[in-house]
């Protein structure tokens, strides 16, 4: 199967709405994705842990079936974090993940801190305060 690097922010959902953990076939079994985002961006885990999503070209959009993991990367991407992937290029997906949407909603929890924050520029001001609170607490 050949491979693209590809941007997160590319790559459009083919559901409208994902479950907010993953299912008994993952190496992430039962946990919520938020969590796995806050394990990536505190070193718990590495990107690279998370498996390559595959794709598939629809008209000039590149669309791919694994939403979770989709959300995880763009999440990362959002607070600064990732800015491509390399994913698998498919032929096609199954028929009942026919839709092509750029946003998702979860259902339920995603549970994670970190997703909470929308921006890059929020990242940096939440690392900030994080650090400054080590500062004060360590002071006393």
């Amino acid at each position: 199967m050949p491979e693209l690097l590809l941007a997160p922010s590319e790559i459009y959902y083919s559901q409208t709405s994902i479950a907010n953990c993953f299912n008994v076939t993952s190496k992430h079994t039962g946990r919520f994705i938020g969590d796995t985002v806050d394990d990536i961006l505190l070193e718990r885990c590495h990107i690279n842990d998370i498996p390559k999503i595959s794709v598939v070209k629809r008209g000039k959009k590149w669309v791919t079936a694994d939403n979770r993991r989709l959300w995880i990367f763009k999440t990362l991407e959002s607070l600064g974090h990732c800015t491509t992937i390399s994913v698998k290029v498919k032929n096609g997906l199954c028929r009942e993940k026919g839709v092509v949407v750029k946003n998702v909603r979860v259902r339920g929890d995603h549970g994670g801190i970190f997703c909470l924050l929308k921006t890059e520029q929020e990242m940096a001001f939440h690392n900030v305060r994080f650090a400054l609170s080590k500062l004060h607490l360590e002071a006393y």
